[in-house]
């Protein structure tokens, strides 16, 4: 109970964080309108790597929630099956002591099997989610110019529609209503 309240808290953590960044980048991106506007080209460069950076953290962070999201969902799944094992050495004990001559061993034996894989899917599951962690720790660590071409972010600052082609569809979608906003 109390990991699902720190995976609760994690997050709505991260989903605060995203919409900060969303926040960000709006007012990065009229920062840039603005420094574009009185040709201060240097604040425009520097305003361009922000958005970039913004873009990338918050791509990250996406992709943080979408693993912890399904992490969350597979734990409910082993705690089915774990429950599904549990009620099986109930009802073998049952049976056993119904029948009582039947073997016990056998049945501490197929249990033990069962715990055994229930035991082998939260160890995949640990990986699973060490390796995500991994991923999304070393990956888009830094500003990474594919994100959103000089192009593409000029057309951004410009007010124009669908600058960045290759985003995710939601994430074109808030950079859409973004640009209706200013």
């Amino acid at each position: 109970m109390e990991r699902d309240l720190q995976v609760r808290k994690g997050l709505t953590s991260i989903r605060k964080q995203i919409k900060d960044l969303e926040r960000y980048e709006k007012d990065y991106i009229e920062k840039a309108r603005r420094a574009k506007r009185i040709n201060a080209a240097d604040q425009l460069e520097f305003l361009k790597k922000a958005i970039r950076r913004t873009i990338g953290q918050r791509m990250l962070m996406e992709r943080q929630l979408l693993a912890i999201e399904t992490a969350a969902q597979m734990k409910g799944q082993a705690e089915s099956y774990s429950a599904f094992a549990k009620a099986m050495t109930a009802v073998s004990k049952s049976i056993s002591e119904v029948f009582g001559s039947m073997d016990f061993s056998r049945t501490q034996k197929d249990f033990e099997k069962a715990m055994s894989r229930a035991e082998n899917l939260e160890q995949r599951m640990d990986i699973f989610l060490d390796t995500s962690l991994n991923t999304m720790f070393t990956e888009g660590s830094s500003v990474d110019e594919g994100i959103i071409s000089d192009d593409e972010l000029n057309a951004l600052l410009e007010g124009q529609e669908k600058p960045v082609t290759h985003l995710d569809p939601q994430v074109a979608r808030e950079l859409e209503e973004l640009e209706k906003q200013l």
